[in-house]
């Protein structure tokens, strides 16, 4: 799920009608999470607390707000869904993976406030909210895994929402300039979930990742490795790029093998 501010009507202004594509996919996304009646809901954020070493897990009551997008009156808030954050949390230290839990948040961390404005009441009053790290491709796909072995003890219908915006660096257009190899990593990218590859994402030179500018594999080498085991069905609703900045939300549902 793209999390970029100029999403919300408050900060477009207008101009999200350039990104309606994305607008309608974040609608169906919607609509499914209320018909598949969710009741558990993992996000994965790229703007909360990233450091080198670790991964973070939030375990107290979000509350923020987009006042560092010129847009204060827009808040967001839930209450720690504290059971599945105690299961990963367990889950990660038996695999010993460095996860901290952690009281604190970052306030205007939009990659996790622009999907929750967006969605509002279709995603649960509780969550578990962790960060992706600097830590190697394969160190997220791990955290993935523990992910999933923590969630396959959960039986009421669960989401996980991986936020996370492709390739600043497409167009002329960015803010962030072009670069002429993004792309390139933007099709590997979305050839990469479509055929539903996280070797694939792993391979990716991790410099070109930073020189591109680009913060959506990580989260979804996290989901990748939270559905493994599971029959995946991946598809991408939309995908543009207006400003410069790839936009890509895809939805992707499961089924157990064989079945």
């Amino acid at each position: 799920m793209p999390h970029p501010p100029i999403l919300l009507p408050e900060i477009a202004e207008g101009r999200q009608r350039d990104v309606r594509a994305t607008l309608d996919a974040y609608d169906l996304i919607a609509r499914r999470l209320v018909e598949h009646e969710v009741r558990r809901v993992l996000m994965i954020s790229t703007h909360g607390i990233v450091t080198l070493r670790r991964f973070h897990i939030l375990d107290a009551r979000l509350s923020g707000n987009l006042s560092r997008f010129r847009a204060p009156q827009i808040t967001f808030e839930r209450d720690p869904d504290s059971e599945l954050v105690g299961s990963i949390r367990r889950v990660a230290e038996e695999h010993d993976l460095p996860l901290a839990a952690t009281q604190s948040w970052e306030e205007s961390d939009h990659s996790i406030g622009v999907p929750l404005s967006l969605l509002g009441d279709a995603v649960p009053s509780e969550i578990a909210i962790v960060s992706i790290s600097f830590r190697s491709p394969e160190d997220h796909l791990r955290l993935g895994q523990a992910i999933g072995e923590a969630l396959s003890a959960i039986k009421e219908p669960t989401a996980i929402l991986a936020s996370g915006d492709a390739v600043h660096t497409l167009t002329e257009a960015s803010a962030y300039k072009h670069h002429p190899r993004a792309q390139e990593v933007q099709i590997e990218f979305e050839t990469a979930l479509t055929s539903w590859e996280p070797d694939r994402l792993c391979a990716i030179d991790e410099s070109l990742r930073r020189e591109v500018d680009e913060s959506v594999i990580s989260p979804t080498l996290v989901l990748m490795g939270a559905l493994q085991g599971l029959r995946a069905h991946p598809r991408i609703l939309a995908t543009e790029h207006p400003w410069g900045v790839g936009y890509v939300t895809s939805l992707v549902e499961v089924s157990e093998e064989g079945g």
